[in-house]
């Protein structure tokens, strides 16, 4: 399920185009087992200007006990333009 808006955890990611191998959401730290991505999804620039360089990369993720979560880096890691570089849990899946 798709939470709205997306939450914000603390991710560590190894490099800025890796997925995290580990975050912390709701106070509970979780690490990654496996993980696909990242899909760039880029801003909708026809809405407002500043959305012309925004960047996500979403990850599918499983943790160690085989739950499966949709979280995604708001920018591309680099550059700050892009977005703040925060990570946040976008959906759970069950």
């Amino acid at each position: 399920s798709a939470l709205r808006p997306p939450e914000p955890v603390e991710a560590i990611a190894l490099l800025p185009d890796r997925p995290p191998v580990a975050f912390t959401w709701r106070g509970q730290r979780r690490r990654v087992k496996r993980a696909d991505g990242p899909e760039r999804i880029f801003g909708e620039w026809w809405k407002r200007e500043a959305e012309l360089a925004a960047v996500r990369d979403y990850f599918l993720v499983e943790d160690e006990a085989g739950e499966r979560f949709w979280l995604f880096r708001a920018g591309d890691g680099e550059d700050p333009a892009t977005g703040g570089h925060g990570w946040f849990l976008h959906g759970i899946f069950a």
